[in-house]
């Protein structure tokens, strides 16, 4: 970065382009989800291979991510911004005009790809654009785009879908891709060549680091549809396993690292590594069970879901800039703690909720949790990037959002797994308390709870005469189910206390 970036007004607008790319990528992995099964009926594919559009995209995303340090290094900020907006912006292109299953599957890749290179490379140009003692205002802002897009994915998937086309939820990238493209070129200054080093590429840690990712993230993605015991599970999580080890290992015995473990020595950095763990259960656990909650068990539609998640949105979109601005002032170990405390309170708020709850039950525990969670977000980022050496910070960064990508996935896994173990259990209890007469019966609800497909097919004559009963049994069972998952959400957070707590001030 030259010198003429750390005028004032040119940082922050060069700021607003890599919000704006960011924004656009993060927004991207989870806006597709609601348009699958139109995405099934236009192409003719089945569930499992649909699935692949989205699975696809988070496996290339997690590739990516990692190399970013590397390619920092050889070929500079700007250069790499722009190249990985440049793969996004035409990936999106490439969706929305695909003409077979195939080729989308290929776009979005490309896709994934770029967007997966945006989220560490901006965090990088941030540490280089502003000084330690600023940081925190700045990646508050950044942050923003991080916080709120998979909250508006859903929604705003499921608008255009429904008024458009399927097509639209890639097309709408294009403006905004082209525009800020063309705005980075013309802002962004040129990387300083004297800056560039010739480091040699770790093929074979990258390949390890590689098939234990994509091992791992498989595992935890299909772990629930195909049993956790199975074949398939097992084996991507001995892949995954043997993986990391070999990766480790050859990243402490070659000159040049893909990870330079040295990083870890750093207590707050390896402190918001685990962090990010937690703070993922955090974001993604609430936009995962809520909408689910919402739709299936209330009714609501899913643009009608979104418009009462988005006081959750605008919340942390107004407190990420406050949060980052306090962490330049104040100590981040106690904002991260009293934003995992506020967090997790805001689960528990969700412990008891019911079909028949009001708008102030539903709204309410998600403007506390917006508010917790941007005190976690933005000083344990700030924190992160300032306890390492700058020549680090690409690396480090890099890391540091695969972390959270693979909290996320982890802890929607548990907490799908948990409550789908739930309603079983209370769906068997309920109807033991209702019919303890029938074996029959109880029975019948245990096989439909463990199958909800059941519900349509496949039941005996018996117990089709009972289905109504049944539902309504099961639909109890799927309250209780979903309120123990928001009260473990709430425990897996805050069992995250004693490690905010372990961070250095400064």
């Amino acid at each position: 970065m030259q010198n003429s970036e750390r005028d004032e007004g040119h940082r922050w607008v060069v700021l607003g382009i890599i919000m704006m790319g960011t924004f656009m990528a993060i927004l991207d992995a989870s806006i597709v989800n609601v348009a699958l099964p139109h995405m099934m009926s236009a192409f003719g594919v089945n569930r499992n291979q649909i699935e692949w559009v989205t699975t696809g995209f988070m496996l290339a995303t997690a590739v990516a991510m990692p190399v970013v340090g590397w390619i920092v290094l050889r070929s500079g900020h700007k250069s790499l911004y722009i190249v990985s907006l440049g793969l996004f912006t035409l990936g999106s292109a490439a969706c929305a005009f695909s003409w077979s299953y195939q080729v989308l599957l290929v776009s979005r890749i490309v896709q994934a790809v770029g967007g997966g290179a945006i989220q560490p490379v901006g965090m990088t140009i941030i540490a280089e654009l502003f000084e330690p003692h600023e940081r925190g205002k700045a990646l508050g802002i950044w942050g923003t785009g991080i916080m709120i897009g998979p909250t508006l994915g859903p929604t705003l998937g499921g608008y255009l879908t429904d008024w458009f086309s399927w097509r639209t939820i890639f097309s709408v990238n294009l403006p905004i891709g082209v525009v800020t493209l063309i705005a980075a070129l013309l802002v962004m200054d040129r990387d300083d060549p004297s800056r560039r080093k010739n480091v040699n590429f770790d093929w074979f840690g990258f390949l390890f680091l590689s098939a234990a990712l994509i091992s791992g993230l498989l595992a935890l993605s299909q772990g629930q549809e195909k049993g956790w015991s199975s074949n398939y599970v097992m084996t991507c999580l001995i892949i995954a396993t043997v993986g990391t080890v070999l990766f480790l290992g050859i990243e402490s015995s070659i000159q040049d690292p893909l990870l330079d473990l040295s990083l870890f020595t750093h207590r707050n950095y390896s402190l918001s590594m685990v962090l990010a763990l937690f703070r993922a259960v955090g974001l993604f656990g609430g936009i995962f069970l809520l909408p689910i909650f919402l739709e299936n068990l209330v009714g609501y539609t899913t643009i009608r879901t979104g418009l009462l998640m988005m006081p959750g949105a605008v919340t942390i979109g107004i407190m990420m800039p406050i949060s980052g601005k306090m962490a330049d002032r104040y100590s981040a170990r106690w904002l991260v703690t009293i934003g995992t405390i506020v967090t997790g309170f805001s689960f528990f708020l969700y412990a008891n909720l019911d079909p028949l709850s009001g708008m102030t039950v539903i709204i309410g525990p998600q403007i506390i949790r917006g508010v917790g969670m941007a005190l976690m977000m933005a000083p344990l980022m700030r924190t992160a990037i300032n306890s390492v050496p700058r020549h680090q910070v690409a690396t480090a960064s890099s890391f540091l959002n695969v972390a959270q990508r693979l909290g996320g996935s982890f802890g929607i896994a548990i907490l799908n797994t948990f409550v789908t173990d739930s309603v079983r259990k209370h769906a068997i209890r309920i109807a033991e308390h209702a019919a303890p007469q029938s074996s029959h019966f109880v029975a019948t609800v245990h096989q439909i709870a463990t199958f909800p497909h059941y519900l349509n097919n496949n039941l005996s004559a018996a117990a089709q005469g009972q289905l109504l009963y049944v539902k309504t049994i099961l639909h109890k069972a799927n309250v209780l189910g979903f309120d123990n998952g928001f009260f473990l959400g709430g425990i897996i957070v805050l069992s995250s206390i004693p490690l905010c707590l372990m961070l250095k001030s400064r």
